[in-house]
């Protein structure tokens, strides 16, 4: 698999025809964590739209403060600044619009993959049977950070996005995890970047249109179309450990996962890991 270079990003950046809608992009050997690096670059004033990539991510982070490590040359790794000029209660779509620009791009080589509330990518009927996701495995995720002035306005969003590209079966890190290698799927880390960055961009602009609104912008809808999790019975952990169980029915205006609950209450997620329980 080749080495991520300025000079290779470069060209399949070019080939993509994203020239001139990236604001910088800079690729680097090794990183700790792109999105730790490019979150201090936007409390520099760093552009909307600037991308960080990485060859190789050293300590990549996940939600709840989890870590993770993949072999040298083996992930595609990469963070995306936005400074979206729409309401911030509308940000919470970003990590679902980073996993379906994911989505979308995977469909561009052939890969069917789903969405899992809220920031995970699966590719379905891959496995046997794993409690908390059925036969999907996860082949990529996706982390939101926010930066903030120093009254607490909201002013950026880094959105970190990790791809398992060429890890063999050995390198997996977690029995829910896969990677488009073990699936047989063969694809350069560099081109695969150029489609996710692209779908992305696409996508941003359409929520931007649509001044944030998720609905109009077509979002909404083809987000619930590929998200596994709805129509499932689930479990949710919420922040502090409180447990919700039910079926997930819907998303909300503001990306929130929309649980009922054994009595019919609808409860609002907006935060929490969510697993897959057997109907």
């Amino acid at each position: 698999m080749s080495q991520l270079t300025e000079g290779v990003v470069s060209a399949a950046l070019a080939a993509g025809g994203l020239g001139g809608r990236l604001s910088s992009v800079r690729v680097v050997p090794q990183a700790g964590s792109t999105s730790t690096d490019l979150v201090a670059a936007a409390r520099a004033g760093a552009p909307d739209r600037s991308v960080l990539v990485a060859d190789h991510q050293s300590a990549g982070r996940g939600r709840a403060g989890r870590t993770w490590q993949t072999p040298p040359g083996t992930a595609l790794t990469f963070s995306v600044l936005l400074r979206p000029p729409v309401p911030t209660h509308a940000w919470g779509w970003l990590p679902l619009m980073g996993g379906l620009a994911v989505v979308r791009a995977l469909a561009g080589i052939g890969v069917e993959a789903l969405l899992k509330w809220p920031n995970d990518v699966l590719l379905p009927d891959v496995g046997d049977e794993l409690a908390g996701w059925g036969r999907d495995r996860k082949v990529a995720g996706v982390l939101g950070d926010v930066t903030a002035d120093e009254s607490g306005v909201p002013t950026a969003a880094v959105l970190g996005i990790g791809i398992n590209v060429g890890l063999g079966r050995e390198d997996l890190p977690v029995p829910s995890a896969t990677s488009l290698a073990v699936e047989g799927v063969d694809v350069e880390r560099a081109d695969l970047l150029a489609r996710v960055l692209t779908t992305l961009l696409d996508l941003d602009d359409a929520w931007r249109a649509a001044g944030g609104d998720a609905v109009e912008a077509d979002i909404a809808a083809e987000c619930a179309a590929v998200c596994a999790t709805l129509g499932a019975p689930v479990r949710v952990l919420r922040p502090g450990g409180d447990v919700l169980e039910g079926r997930a029915v819907s998303l909300g205006d503001d990306g929130a996962l929309r649980v009922a609950d054994a009595s019919g209450h609808v409860h609002a997620v907006l935060a929490g890991d969510v697993e897959r329980l057997r109907s």
